[in-house]
């Protein structure tokens, strides 16, 4: 239950952060997200009936095919995100600064701490869908 609230909160903050863009562009986003998310928890449920990981023994492979099915999808999760990101921070510094060096500081800057987030996102999406399994 705790990863579905996560990716729902997940979801709600694509959908404020990109609220004043054209609804083309936020609808495509939480729709690619949206079923991203619906395929990666029906795959992971599949594989928690298939090897029995929440109760009983677990079979023989079972950790492994979870390991692989989330690192599968943290790509497909994180990077995309990172580009959309980087889209809005491009977009953000634009408005914000009026100088070119101003902002082609605060955006490599800014990518920066973007690139850093991102980094440690792959660690909390393993750790948040994978947990300590072994």
């Amino acid at each position: 239950m705790f990863k579905i609230i996560i990716l729902i909160v997940f979801l709600i903050i694509l959908y404020a952060a990109f609220k004043n863009e054209k609804k083309g562009v936020r609808y495509t986003i939480l729709a690619y997200f949206g079923l991203l998310s619906v395929i990666f928890m029906s795959g992971i449920a599949n594989i928690a009936f298939k090897y029995h990981l929440y109760n009983g023994p677990v079979l023989e492979g079972g950790f492994e095919s979870l390991s692989e099915w989330v690192g599968v999808f943290s790509y497909f999760y994180i990077i995309p995100f990172f580009l959309i990101m980087a889209y809005k921070i491009f977009r953000l510094t634009q408005k914000r600064f009026h100088r070119n060096w101003l902002i082609i500081i605060m955006f490599i800057v800014l990518m920066a701490v973007l690139a850093g987030i991102c980094f440690l996102a792959f660690f909390l999406f393993t750790l948040i869908f994978y947990g300590f399994a072994p």
